[in-house]
This record gives C-alpha cells, sequence and structure tokens, in this order.
C-alpha cells in the first residue's frame, strides 16, 4: 500500500473511531452505519467535493445529501475533518442544545445541506436540487452551475420508502447528469438482515428509470474513486453507486472476535469492552479517542488549500 492510500485507510478509521466513541459516549445513537461508510465520505470529500472553505454558502459549491440521518456521526466526523466542527463539539452528540443532534440539522456554515430525519427524503432533496441546479445553469449562463454536482448518501431502509421511488423515476427521466447518489448496501437494518423484509433487484430498479448503475466494493478506496470519476463523466443520466459497504467495519465484540456485519452494531452502543476492542482494532487509544491524527490532518489541509485554488 502505498503512502496515499495508507492515510486514506488511516482517515477513514480515524472517522470510524470518532464516530463509535460519539455514540459510546451519549449513550445513544447508531455506530455501525457511519463506520461503513466511512471509507466512501471519506475519498469524496478529500478528493471530489467542490467547495469554497472561505464562503460556505457559494451558490456554485458541489452539495451533499445524507439520507439516512441516523448516520449523523459519520457526517459530523467526517465535517470535523474539515473544521466545520470542533472535537468537543462532537462530545456533545445528542445532548440537549448541542450543535450535533441525533439526526443533522440544516446549518449550511457547517456544511450541513440538509435536515434529515424520515428515511427517502434526501433522495427528494438531492434530486430537486440537481433540478435547480440544471435550472440556473440554464438560466443564467453562469457556467459555475453546470459545473455543480449533486452528491446523495442513501440506503437500505431509504430505498424501501415510497418516496424515493418517486424521486428516482423522475431523476432518470429528466436525465440528470449532475446527481450522483451512494448506496451503502450494507444488507443490515435495525432488526434484522435486510433479505428478510426485501428481496428486489435495485441495480434493476434504477436502470429501468434510466440510471447510470455501478457496483463496487464499498469499503476500497480505489474502487470509490473509480466509481466517482465514472459518474461525472456521465453525461446523459443520474448515477448510482451500490456500494457493498461492511456494517459496523472494524468492530470487536468483548472478546475480541469480529462484531462486523451484525444489526447489534446498527442502533446502540456497543458496551464498554466492545467498544475498547474496537477502538483499539482501528489504532485508537479509548482513553483519548477524540483526535484527529496529524497525516489525517495535513491530507484536509492539503485538500482545503487546493479548494482555495479551484474556486
Amino acid at each position: 500500500m502505498n503512502h496515499t492510500e495508507t492515510v486514506m485507510r488511516h482517515a477513514a478509521d480515524n472517522i470510524r473511531i470518532l464516530a463509535v466513541s460519539m455514540v459510546e459516549k451519549a449513550k445513544s445513537g447508531h455506530p455501525g452505519g457511519a463506520m461503513g461508510g466511512a471509507d466512501f465520505i471519506n475519498v469524496l470529500y478529500s478528493e471530489f467535493l467542490i467547495h469554497d472553505p472561505k464562503n460556505p454558502s457559494w451558490e456554485c459549491r458541489d452539495r451533499f445529501f445524507l439520507d439516512p440521518g441516523h448516520m449523523s456521526p459519520m457526517l459530523y466526523a467526517q465535517l470535523a475533518l474539515t473544521g466545520k466542527f470542533s472535537l468537543d463539539d462532537l462530545k456533545q452528540f445528542r445532548q440537549w442544545g448541542s450543535p450535533t443532534p441525533g439526526h443533522p440539522e440544516y446549518n449550511v456554515e457547517r456544511g450541513i445541506e440538509n435536515t434529515s430525519g424520515p428515511l427517502g427524503q434526501g433522495h427528494t432533496y438531492a434530486v430537486g436540487a440537481a433540478i435547480a441546479a440544471k435550472f440556473l445553469a440554464a438560466t443564467t449562463g453562469n457556467p459555475s452551475f453546470a459545473k455543480e454536482t449533486i452528491y446523495a448518501y442513501i440506503s437500505d431502509g431509504g430505498i424501501q420508502e415510497e418516496i424515493s421511488q418517486g424521486a428516482g423515476r423522475m431523476a432518470g427521466h429528466l436525465g440528470l447528469d449532475n446527481l450522483i447518489m451512494f448506496y451503502d448496501a450494507n444488507d443490515i437494518q435495525l432488526s434484522t438482515k435486510t433479505s428478510v423484509v426485501i428481496s428486489e433487484d435495485t441495480a434493476a430498479k434504477y436502470r429501468a428509470w434510466n440510471w447510470h448503475v455501478i457496483e463496487i466494493d464499498g469499503n476500497d478506496c480505489d474502487s470509490i474513486r473509480q466509481a466517482l470519476k465514472e459518474a461525472k463523466e456521465e453525461k446523459e443520466r443520474p448515477t448510482l453507486i451500490i456500494g457493498h459497504c461492511v456494517m459496523g467495519k472494524g468492530c470487536r465484540r468483548a472478546d475480541n472476535s469480529s462484531y462486523e456485519r451484525d444489526c447489534g452494531t446498527h442502533g446502540a452502543p456497543l458496551g464498554k469492552e466492545a467498544y475498547i476492542n474496537t477502538v483499539k482494532n482501528l489504532g485508537g487509544d479509548p482513553e483519548n479517542p477524540f483526535v484527529i491524527y496529524d497525516d489525517v490532518k495535513a491530507l484536509y489541509e492539503e485538500r482545503t488549500a487546493e479548494l482555495c485554488e479551484i474556486v
């Protein structure tokens, strides 16, 4: 593994440690999905998402919409790496009046594009934003609107909601090539495997709606990177990247056996012993988990400098 990929893996594990630690400290929340999605969100923010670090409300910025709001620890941890949240903010996760509630609330200055709660609504936010960007590009003549990309992060629960079906059909019919959705297909729900409640072919469904569909290992940085590049090159259809992610990636039980791909990591803290083993397994210090590693900090400082040049 070369230096760049080593740092990328370290950054994803940094997000995982922060996410699981937020939930453990709050004694409430959903760690597993956040840990599984860390690789995707890290690649997106460190290499693809275009925004103005000096002006968060820049009209022509790329936008990221989180559909599964219960995966807020992933987003807050990621935004901490970009400087939008402090480590003290993360320590206040799910506390009364804190800036890090259980489900993210709209706050552009902090990098949060949508309030998320009911599953499926993130789809509609993203489709609406993609339509708006197309409209503004056509009516203003501003080429920056034409370059704007709308990213959405969706989950197993979201694709089961009927509101997502209508949004998906509309996006495909309109040929919204500026829309890229990442589907975290981890096959786990709150109390069961998804196979117990759903048997449809999601890839075939989206293809039938005129979407470009890519299937990848959702925890492999290079696969994520190549899928995003392919999606950016698509000029006729929206893209769905189906990322087969590992729920609770890196989790260990109290006996130090694997706790990955288990419903138990979905909607509750891991518990003291499992938490300690998990943080150690990810290379962190259970006594001091709320840190951003030096190489990760350097990665995002470099990205900020690049963005200042781009915009």
